[in-house]
């Protein structure tokens, strides 16, 4: 069986309001990293070097310095959307491109939850592939 690729671009006020959301729920004074962000680190056996946990241990970040990236992203960072096959509410997942150490890391989020939102990191890795970024 094969994946069907799901990308697409959203507007760049899409990426704005989405970018406003992350920030205003990453600076409320109640935000609290164990309870409010899912990081996935889920190993990748057949690729190893592109898997969170390993981008983790390699750039010793933990949770906190994932927070702090996220909370640095910019529009011009932004890469491409993706339908979110595995949960649809919502249906769309960002995805960034950030620079750190001179290597590309690929991060994919989603925002979820009614009334007190969390922040999905999906993924945080080294980019295997090229990324483009239509709004630099």
């Amino acid at each position: 069986m094969r994946d069907i690729y799901l990308g697409f671009k959203s507007k760049k006020n899409d990426v704005i309001v989405f970018l406003d959301g992350l920030h205003k729920i990453l600076d409320d004074k109640r935000f609290n990293v164990e309870r409010d962000l899912y990081l996935n680190i889920k190993d990748k056996p057949d690729d190893e070097e592109h898997s969170t946990r390993f981008t983790l241990l390699d750039l010793n970040y933990d949770s906190n310095d994932v927070v702090d990236r996220i909370r640095e992203l910019t529009v011009a960072e932004y890469s491409e959307s993706l339908v979110d096959r595995d949960d649809i509410n919502p249906l769309r997942l960002f995805v960034f491109g950030k620079m750190i150490n001179n290597k590309l890391v690929y991060i994919k989020l989603k925002v979820k939850g009614e009334p007190r939102q969390r922040i999905l990191c999906i993924s945080f890795h080294y980019a295997k592939d090229p990324m483009e970024f239509p709004y630099l």
